[in-house]
């Protein structure tokens, strides 16, 4: 006997499972610490050149690029992947229309920059729009 059940989305999970620790492309980890090592001696660099009223601050985000072939599915696109992911904290977005296929097609991308709670005390790293000092 076989039966149809529907399709469900979880919305908040009562107990979160320990996700398996799954290791890094090597090149993947060496790109990210080039680029850390590189953004941080630049921010070292603007503090000793004597700016005033600002701070500056390097983070490290994960990047969700969504793409279409219109600004309207590039978005969808997006916002399918935002609600798969409803733990991810949006931090900041980026629009591109960039070329496509053939010279006279462009494909349009939505770059998401987000995190993940931390799974021992559940908060969010970096800013968002209710960061606590």
């Amino acid at each position: 006997m076989s039966t149809n059940l529907p399709e469900t989305v979880v919305e908040a999970p009562a107990a979160r499972p320990a996700l398996p620790a799954l290791p890094a492309p090597p090149r993947v980890v060496d790109d990210l610490t080039r680029d850390l090592t590189h953004a941080a001696a630049a921010v070292r660099a603007a503090s000793r050149g004597g700016r005033s009223g600002g701070d500056l601050a390097v983070a490290a985000y994960t990047a969700v690029v969504c793409t279409g072939r219109s600004a309207a599915r590039a978005l969808e696109e997006a916002a399918a992947w935002c609600r798969q992911a409803p733990e991810a904290e949006v931090h900041s977005l980026a629009w591109a229309r960039v070329p496509g296929h053939r010279d006279d097609v462009f494909e349009y991308r939505v770059t998401l920059a987000v995190s993940f709670p931390d799974q021992e005390t559940g908060e969010h790293s970096g800013d968002t729009h209710h960061a606590r000092r």
